[in-house]
């Protein structure tokens, strides 16, 4: 019975050691693996808490938006014109007013031709007596052109 359990001691041993061994690997590679995972879970976490934020400042502008959109979509609701929505049956004000400030720039702006195209026909048709001629006639220079004749 003795030589059995010194027998099996040695074996017993020899297994523990083998069985320590593999677990040891097993355990320094999972530790390993824990660490990559806990890295990776904190940069997870940093990323999730700057997406947090971003949504809160999102979510804190949403109502501002929601004024600024109100607010120009009953700008563009009102000044649509008859023409382009035929929904409507009436043309707006704004419309009629500014139609009216384009006819009124147009006969503005033919007026000033007019009166530039006679502007420059008049002063075409003088004639050239001691520098008298042009829109830059300066009561200066007569004197000085009658003193040279």
């Amino acid at each position: 019975m003795a030589g059995y359990k010194s027998s099996s001691s040695s074996q017993v041993s020899s297994l523990d050691k083998n069985e320590y061994n593999q677990w040891l690997h097993d355990f320094k590679e999972l530790h390993n693996e824990a660490n990559k995972i806990s890295a990776l879970n904190n940069r997870l976490k940093g990323l999730n808490n700057w997406l947090e934020n971003r949504v809160n400042q999102l979510e804190t502008k949403i109502p501002y938006l929601k004024v600024d959109f109100e607010h120009l979509d009953m700008i563009y609701n009102n000044s649509t014109c008859c023409s382009e929505n035929q929904l409507i049956a009436k043309p707006c004000e704004n419309c009629t007013l500014l139609e009216n400030k384009v006819k009124y720039l147009i006969k503005t702006c033919a007026r000033f031709t007019r009166g530039k195209a006679n502007l420059e026909a008049v002063l075409g048709s003088q004639n050239c007596v001691f520098g008298r001629a042009g829109i830059g006639y300066n009561s200066f220079n007569e004197k000085k052109s009658q003193e040279v004749c």
